[in-house]
């Protein structure tokens, strides 16, 4: 069987707490490969504290160029992963499924909240776009929307706030795939993925 790969915003990963609550859920969804964003877990304290829970697994994360916004996880008997990219606002993998021998590009991001910051993050996926032949999956927290009914409360949906994430999904030619779990950015996840 296949484990699965996941993307959770947890809101900080500092307290022990939290630590028990992500080993459960990768215990608990046989879980092989997850994005952890926004851990808040200073570059000095990264690797102690993923020993901590993550024992077994490798992992790498962006703490040296942004403090503690994402985490890349991996079981090493579930998938053979590669880091090609890393930024700010993404680290970018190629990924081998080990049972199956499948061969795939994920990207794992955390967008800046504010639009202008955004943009070198989408100017970055389009240019991997260009270079990727086969699949590719992008999880995570792209901090806007791609329709109306994706937000509840707030203010009023404009089609300018919709059009920032309609132009990536064009321009880097990929489809929105059905995901489990809940859906609201409170609730962490967001899946895309460029069909081979």
């Amino acid at each position: 069987p296949m484990s699965l790969i996941a993307s959770w915003n947890v809101r900080g990963l500092n307290w022990p707490n939290k630590q028990e609550d992500v080993t459960l859920f990768l215990q608990q969804n046989d879980i092989g490969l997850v994005g952890l964003l926004e851990t808040k877990i200073r570059h000095q304290n990264a690797d102690a504290i993923a020993s901590t829970f993550l024992r077994g697994w490798h992992w790498t994360h962006n703490c040296d160029i942004s403090n503690g916004r994402i985490w890349v996880a991996w079981k090493p008997s579930s998938y053979h992963l590669s880091i090609l990219e890393r930024s700010d606002q993404y680290i970018h993998c190629s990924a081998t499924q080990i049972t199956t021998n499948k061969h795939f590009h994920i990207t794992f991001l955390y967008a800046h909240n504010r639009e202008a910051q955004r943009q070198p993050l989408w100017n970055a996926l389009h240019h991997l776009s260009l270079s990727i032949s086969g699949a590719w999956c992008i999880l995570g927290d792209f901090n806007t929307i791609l329709s109306k009914n994706e937000r509840i409360g707030g203010n009023e949906v404009t089609d300018h706030d919709i059009q920032e994430l309609s132009n990536l999904v064009l321009n880097c030619d990929v489809h929105e795939l059905s995901s489990s779990g809940a859906f609201f950015t409170w609730t962490n996840k967001t899946i895309w993925s460029k069909l081979d």
